[in-house]
């Protein structure tokens, strides 16, 4: 038996869907980023700028928050799946290399979490993040939590040049775009290793993730855009892995789809023989 709506709702459900269809994209996202139930992703938004206007709005400050500064450190001082293709290409670039920058490194999670598999002695590590990341590490580095063999910067002219760029997870919070980073660094890496990328085939969008009592901007690049620029940068993609239990669907925006989460490791043209 199939049930008909009355008139009166039909009429209703129509008002509603035109009413949806004529609020831009931005419109919806805000609406949506006001309702009180907790999401760990919500909102949709075109630019990084619209995102963080909401992310104020909701009382957060973006990631350079002391708030979320201590959240998961444990979690993260662990060793993952994902982070074995790192280790496995880490450990052959190792020889060739004195130092390696961890760019939103956070505390040296990753330098913790890898040093009982690799020997990181040698290499000079050096985490570069935001102010109210690196002021925690640096409190908690001397109250002798965190290796001191661990270098924290939040000035990329204090950083050394190095042979070897480590961003694992960092590409979805950072402000500017990663060949204009890439391009501030004292010298250029022969080496990239990029973990935790998130990607979509559709255009590229922001969204809202909740972090501990904060929240971020969150970047979904295009994929085909996003390796076309590793192109145009000057480096070749030697490998790549997905990280399927690292994509993600908006819980207020699910019809855009399910997010996909890569790795990369990239090696400069002008070193390659």
């Amino acid at each position: 038996m199939t049930v008909s709506a009355s008139p009166r709702l039909g009429k209703r459900l129509r008002a509603v869907l035109r009413q949806a269809r004529a609020l831009p994209g931005a419109a919806i996202a805000r609406a949506v980023t006001r309702t009180p139930r907790a999401r760990h992703f919500s909102g949709a938004f075109d630019t990084r700028a619209a995102a963080q206007e909401a992310v104020i709005r909701r009382g957060g400050q973006g990631y350079d928050d002391a708030a979320i500064s201590e959240v998961s450190f444990d979690l993260m001082c662990q060793r993952t799946a994902w982070d074995y293709p790192v280790m496995f290409w880490l450990q052959r670039f190792l020889p060739d290399a004195d130092a390696l920058i961890d760019a939103g490194g956070h505390f040296g999670t990753k330098y913790i979490a890898f040093q009982d598999l690799i020997d990181l002695r040698p290499i000079r590590w050096n985490v570069y993040d935001l102010p109210a990341i690196v002021h925690a590490a640096r409190r908690r580095q001397g109250r002798g939590g965190l290796p001191v063999e661990i270098a924290f910067h939040t000035d990329v002219t204090t950083l050394p040049a190095a042979q070897i760029l480590l961003c694992s997870g960092l590409l979805q919070y950072q402000d500017i775009a990663f060949p204009d980073f890439v391009a501030t660094l004292p010298d250029r890496p022969e080496y990239i290793i990029l973990n935790k990328v998130a990607l979509r085939d559709g255009p590229e969008l922001y969204t809202i993730e909740k972090i501990g009592a904060g929240c971020v901007p969150y970047r979904m690049r295009n994929r085909s855009i996003f390796e076309a620029q590793i192109n145009v940068m000057g480096y070749d993609i030697l490998d790549s892995w997905n990280i399927p239990n690292l994509g993600h669907v908006i819980s207020t925006h699910p019809w855009l789809g399910r997010s996909e989460s890569r790795g990369y490791v990239l090696r400069c043209k002008t070193f390659q023989k």
